[in-house]
């Protein structure tokens, strides 16, 4: 196996990291004592080849003999010592070792010394659990976290051999309402506490967000350097949820945080399989130069039901570990209980880190490529509209397969890379000046800007489009429109797929743009008109107002006009990508194709022919070229548990030399090209082709992973 370097981060570095890592999570339950069995975890970690491990220390229940006064022990512990027992096993194979807190419950005897930890309801009401009566839920601001859990991160460094403490549901839930809370939050605001009374997106609420950003940051802060004091090598992991790297705040995660780790560890209702490596995107985009993590359950998070001893079926597990993966995020799995009522998860994760042994060092060394990029948002704070344009456009996306990253307010980084070239927008409301500005200097620089909807407006003013290209934004509508179409324009152009028709659906949002005559106008909106009785179903009139139009830059405030060689912005003037994610229409997918392929100008770096729903990311690491995609083809990928992978032949990938030069900086000698394939868990050389500047590469039979690597 190819060996990694340490990891360096902020000031340090972390020699037990490396991104060739498979974790193991063993969380246990109060009565674990009485039934833990060493012997089939030990075989549990052989099996999988696990490099490292995250095991229950404490907070909640603590399974090791803690010394701190109300730091409970678990009641069956006895003599035992779990924590040091599978600290040893873990040393004895040359395993990372982390030890895992709980802070965000007590027991009763902590609520009657300490009630000014417990966090309150907000008519004053002491918060007992929602899911266990008889305990009680914390205050994440005071002195709960800062001073008692700080006490438990230092006792478990101090006392075992350990390279990382981690935190569990350290966040806490909602604002708390302690006295504590309350006058931490006026002195920063000057207001109170925000309450289910007050707007979401009002003023108290907005600045809680703020608050509680900079409150955790800094918890982060002190909790890594209260390990540190004990163990300067060890370093504090906190567990950030699924949009991991939007919790805190830059410098701390650059100087505090070794690396991300993604806490969404199965499909909830309704997800599709691309969930699990769209998160480690996510996070990459915000701290590209950090190691991300996924946290894979091997049981069930569907439908809001926690059933904690059950497990998925087997291909799932190993479908979303491996779409993690493939978008960068090392696997990590979590087992909830150390009995083993049901076994069928261990040759699931078994087969899925198998599948990452054979590229997960080569990820570490990596970086992705990509020539389009979506923009996000903090999904935590956006509406569900936008969330639905969000999904409709990954989905699309994957479907054409076109890799692809995310770019944001928080890592405009990617604007500036060389390979990129096409940025979507998909129906975003807002952004801020600085992203503007971005955006026009991308553009300036001969990027292509893809917009959908109306597009944003900079700091709830001036829409984007009509800042970019001067055309004014006329109108747009205030519901749902009923019964809306567009009718191709006379140039016939984003048009190919749809031989015969000259209407297809438009949206059920639109927005009606004035471009300038010098736009060049692909389609038009037909007119609206009633959906019943059937005889008024028709439009009263011809298709005027643009719907999809491609414009040019206008000149800039400063008088200056714009420099040859800039790129143009293409606008889909409805809900597209929302849309995409209700109904699945082909001809918006067909729409949406043709208008990226128009802005890549026609030619792209890589593009997958043959059947199949796969999930795509390009990496070079500098001497190489990877294009590795997960296999999701399978019924259930839209919705459920996948039972069973779909084998997929006749792929064959092509890549554009002259496009890969650009993309890597390298030259491309055709003679000197070799080619290496990883299907599945083997690797072995293939055959590559050049023909008309495109380096073609067959692959065999796939089935979960398939990775083309092509060397210079």
């Amino acid at each position: 196996m190819t060996t990694t370097q340490p990891l360096t981060t902020g000031t340090d570095t972390i020699a037990w990291f490396s991104g060739d890592q498979r974790w193991t999570q063993l969380t246990f339950v109060e009565d674990d004592p009485l039934h833990f069995d060493l012997d089939a975890w030990a075989d549990v970690l052989d099996r999988t080849a696990s490099t490292a491990i995250c095991i229950s220390a404490g907070g909640y229940i603590a399974f090791y003999p803690t010394s701190i006064p109300l730091h409970y022990r678990s009641r069956h512990l006895g003599d035992r010592d779990l924590l040091g027992e599978i600290v040893d096993l873990a040393r004895s194979r040359g395993m990372v070792v982390m030890a895992r807190i709980d802070p965000h419950a007590v027991h009763r005897d902590v609520r009657d010394a300490h009630p000014e930890w417990i966090a309150r309801t907000e008519d004053g009401a002491l918060q007992e659990h929602w899911a266990h009566p008889g305990t009680f839920v914390t205050d994440a601001f005071g002195d709960y976290n800062w001073e008692f859990t700080t006490e438990v991160a230092r006792e478990v460094t101090s006392d075992y051999d350990i390279d990382a403490v981690f935190a569990n549901r350290w966040q806490g839930h909602g604002p708390g309402y302690t006295e504590t809370a309350q006058r931490l939050f006026r002195a920063a605001s000057g207001l109170a506490l925000p309450t289910s009374r007050d707007a979401v997106d009002g003023e108290s609420w907005r600045a809680y967000r703020g608050w509680r950003r900079e409150r955790l940051s800094d918890l982060v802060a002190h909790w890594d350097a209260a390990v540190q004091d004990v163990k300067p090598e060890v370093r504090f992991i906190p567990n950030l949820g699924s949009f991991a790297a939007g919790e805190l705040r830059d410098d701390v995660a650059r100087l505090h945080v070794p690396f991300f780790l993604v806490d969404h560890q199965a499909r909830n209702e309704g997800e599709t399989q691309w969930a699990a490596g769209r998160d480690a995107k996510r996070t990459r985009s915000i701290h590209p130069d950090k190691p991300v993590g996924l946290i894979t359950s091997v049981g069930p998070e569907s439908h809001g039901y926690r059933w904690k001893d059950s497990v998925n079926a087997g291909q799932e597990t190993v479908g979303w570990i491996v779409d993690g993966f493939v978008h960068g995020a090392f696997p990590w799995f979590t087992k909830f209980a150390a009995r083993i009522h049901d076994t069928r998860w261990i040759p699931a994760v078994e087969r899925a880190f198998t599948l990452h042994r054979e590229i997960g060092a080569i990820w570490q060394q990596s970086r992705p490529v990509a020539e389009v990029c979506v923009w996000d948002v903090d999904n935590a704070f956006a509406d569900a509209r936008t969330r639905r344009a969000a999904s409709g456009m990954y989905q699309a996306l994957v479907e054409l397969r076109t890799p692809f990253e995310f770019v944001g307010p928080r890592g405009l980084h990617r604007l500036g890379l060389p390979e990129t070239r096409v940025v979507v927008l998909p129906e975003i409301d807002e952004i801020d000046e600085r992203s503007a500005a971005a955006l026009r200097a991308f553009v300036e620089g001969g990027g292509e800007l893809v917009v959908t909807g109306a597009g944003p407006l900079i700091d709830g003013g001036t829409p984007l489009v009509t800042e970019l290209t001067g055309a004014p934004l006329t109108a747009r509508s205030a519901g749902v429109v009923r019964n809306n179409y567009v009718q191709r324009a006379s140039d016939g152009a984003l048009a190919a797929g749809l031989d015969g028709a000259d209407r297809i659906i438009g949206g059920t949002r639109l927005a009606r743009f004035a471009p300038t005559t010098e736009a060049v106008v692909h389609w038009r909106f037909v007119p609206d008109h009633p959906d019943l009785p059937m005889e008024e179903v028709y439009p009263r009139g011809e298709a005027v107002d643009p719907a999809v139009f491609r414009a040019s830059l206008a000149t800039s405030d400063d008088g200056g006009t714009v420099q040859a060689g800039a790129g143009t912005v293409q606008v889909i003037a409805f809900n597209l990508a929302e849309l995409y994610h209700e109904t699945l229409l082909g001809d918006h997918l067909t729409l949406l194709g043709n208008t990226i392929e128009a802005a890549l100008g026609g030619s792209s770096l890589v593009r997958i022919d043959g059947p199949g729903l796969l999930d795509a990311a390009v990496w070079t690491d500098g001497a190489a070229f990877m294009l590795a995609f997960a296999n999701l083809t399978d019924p259930l990928a839209m919705r459920g548990q996948q039972r069973a992978v779909t084998e997929l032949t006749g792929i064959r990938v092509q890549i554009d030399a002259a496009r890969l030069a650009e993309a890597t900086g390298r030259p491309v000698v055709p003679a000197e090209l070799m080619a290496e394939v990883v299907l599945d868990d083997r690797r072995t050389p293939a055959p590559v082709a050049v023909a008309d500047g495109t380096i073609i590469v067959e692959l065999p039979t796939v089935r979960e992973l398939g990775m083309v690597r092509l060397s210079f």
